[in-house]
């Protein structure tokens, strides 16, 4: 009896350093090679450029004191006008034309803004741009229409997907607008 009981032992303890073993070998994971990640630039996102692009001054925050969109429906001169897809609008301008963009520029302060177009990036050789008024003062709650004449010259030939930014200021704020220009 004294030996089953020692054979009993030794057996229990076998079984015991053995699931221990097992229970070690399969938590124990293998460090996998570390390798250096590749940065990738995010991918294009069709509707980043109908937002508004908002500068603020250094050191200030919360809301514009102006805001401003451009007015497609009351677009002239264009071949076509499309604003009915996801993104930005696409403007399409014939060779040798003229076409104006209205823009509607409003308050969201409570006292009076000067206001001025600042610059327009992205405009294609052979494109002319105009604004009337290009600096106006924007009284507190109000609207002002502001046009932007686009001229084109008789050999235009716009690059696919030009993205033009209208950018204007006002009380140390800066704000863009996207818009596509293509030519026919």
């Amino acid at each position: 009896m004294y030996k089953e009981k020692k054979i009993l032992a030794l057996l229990f303890s076998l079984a015991i350093l053995g699931c221990t073993l097992f229970t070690v070998g399969c938590t124990t994971k293998e460090e996998p090679e570390t390798t250096t990640p590749v940065l990738t630039p995010p991918s294009f996102q069709p509707d980043i450029l109908d937002k508004p692009i908002i500068n603020a001054p250094e050191g200030e925050g919360g809301l514009s004191p102006f805001l401003f969109e451009f007015d497609m429906v009351n677009a002239s001169g264009f071949e076509a006008v499309r604003a009915d897809l996801p993104g930005a609008s696409t403007l399409v301008l014939k060779p040798n034309a003229s076409a104006t963009l209205p823009i509607i520029v409003s308050s969201e302060a409570t006292v009076s803004t000067e206001i001025r177009v600042a610059r327009t990036e992205g405009l294609p050789e052979g494109v002319q741009v105009f604004y009337t008024p290009d600096t106006f003062t924007l009284e507190t709650r109000e609207k002002t229409c502001l046009e932007m004449s686009l001229t084109s010259s008789e050999n235009l030939n716009i690059p696919a997907e030009t993205a033009v930014v209208v950018w204007i200021e006002g009380a140390g704020w800066e704000i863009g607008r996207a818009f596509y220009l293509e030519s026919v």
